[in-house]
């Protein structure tokens, strides 16, 4: 009896499939949200296309469009029959790194962002602390560039160089006003080079 029962619940959800592609296909597909990414590959990843089964467009086709780094969110809407509206909220680039990548304020690297990070350039040598970098970029909103090296941070200000070996020195005089100039900072004390 159990085989008889699958067999029919095969046998219904094939008569749904067929139907739903004769009578309710997709018939226009929008995507809202885009500000950095291609429509076409985002569709493409999510596998939305006209002619497909409308009542089949589940949310877990977007499995594949979340794995995008660029991509922070990703939702299916069918406001009506046959259409599909698939809305994204995409990242924002914030710093720009030296291999053309870019760093989001949630700290998620983005392939080829530099061009569209508005923050101050990073360069640096080593592992890169992102989360050092974005406080730092957010404390110290006038730097033009922020480097890191083993030795320690540099933050470059109009007119000012400051450097401190760890980037908590640093954040923690953020609201002070330097001098013109290279200022250091250690835990002992402030050195001063013009």
């Amino acid at each position: 009896m159990s085989l008889v029962r699958a067999l029919l619940l095969v046998l219904l959800a094939a008569t749904l499939y067929v139907g739903s592609l004769v009578l309710f296909p997709v018939e226009k597909v929008e995507v809202v949200g885009l500000r950095h990414l291609k429509e076409e590959a985002v569709l493409a990843k999510a596998g939305l296309y006209p002619g497909a089964p409308w009542l089949w467009v589940l949310p877990r086709r977007l499995s594949p469009l979340l794995q995008d780094p660029w991509v922070a969110e990703a939702r299916l809407e069918k406001p009506k029959p046959g259409v599909v509206r698939l809305l994204v909220r995409e990242r924002e680039p914030f710093l720009p790194l030296a291999d053309g990548a870019a760093l989001a304020k949630d700290g998620t690297l983005l392939p080829g962002g530099a061009p569209h990070a508005r923050g101050p350039r990073v360069e640096g040598k080593g592992p890169l602390p992102k989360e050092a970098l974005l406080a730092l970029a957010k404390a110290y909103k006038g730097a033009k560039r922020l480097r890191y090296t083993p030795a320690g941070f540099y933050v470059e200000l109009p007119g000012t160089v400051l450097f401190a070996p760890s980037a908590e020195l640093l954040l923690e005089y953020a609201q002070a006003t330097w001098p013109k100039g290279h200022v250091y900072l250690y835990s002992w004390g402030v050195s001063l080079r013009p």
